[in-house]
């Protein structure tokens, strides 16, 4: 391996029939949809009116990610392209592969509306559960972090390193809440 400013640079692999698959988890969590739509659901919970209810909250949150995720679907089902310049592209086939990519915005949204449903039905106190959506958004982001630096063969401190970035993401829109109070 060759090093270059003390990170070792593992050798490129060149993909072919029996190149190893990324797992799905990998695959699913660790793409620019999900760590987008993880902070786009924590800044809408940060700036959501949590003294109107988390009712409101959580419907806020979902229809938001809604919009983000078929605005998301339609840009790139419209401004797909063919393997070459000219080649024209089927809007069927466009749209086929934007709804696979947007996916991570839905999925960036499942354990922060979890918590919200938690304290929905009274399990936790509302403030709690609000908090605990908050957070959830940094730890997540933390983790895709330290899986995303993980695969680029670096040390572990620059896999902690890549996880305290990803989570300041997260971590922003908590600042945003404490300035807007």
């Amino acid at each position: 391996m060759a090093a270059r400013d003390g990170w070792k640079i593992p050798p490129v692999r060149h993909a072919g029939p029996h190149a190893p698959r990324a797992s799905w988890a990998r695959r699913n969590f660790v793409t620019p949809q999900f760590v987008s739509g993880t902070v786009l659901v924590s800044v809408v919970i940060a700036v959501a009116d949590e003294s109107r209810g988390l009712i409101d909250v959580f419907t806020i949150t979902v229809v938001s990610i809604l919009v983000f995720w078929a605005t998301d679907v339609f840009v790139q089902a419209l401004t797909a392209e063919g393997r070459q310049p000219d080649e024209p592209i089927h809007l069927s086939v466009s749209t086929r592969v934007a709804l696979h990519r947007a996916k991570g915005l839905l999925y960036a949204a499942i354990v922060p509306l979890f918590f919200l449903v938690v304290g929905i039905n009274g399990l936790h106190g509302g403030q709690a559960a609000y908090w605990a959506a908050l957070l959830a958004g940094v730890i997540v982001l933390a983790a895709v972090g330290w899986v995303a630096f993980a695969k680029r063969g670096i040390p572990w401190y620059g896999h902690l390193l890549g996880a305290a970035a990803t989570a300041s993401l997260g971590a922003a829109a908590i600042v945003l809440k404490i300035l807007l109070q």
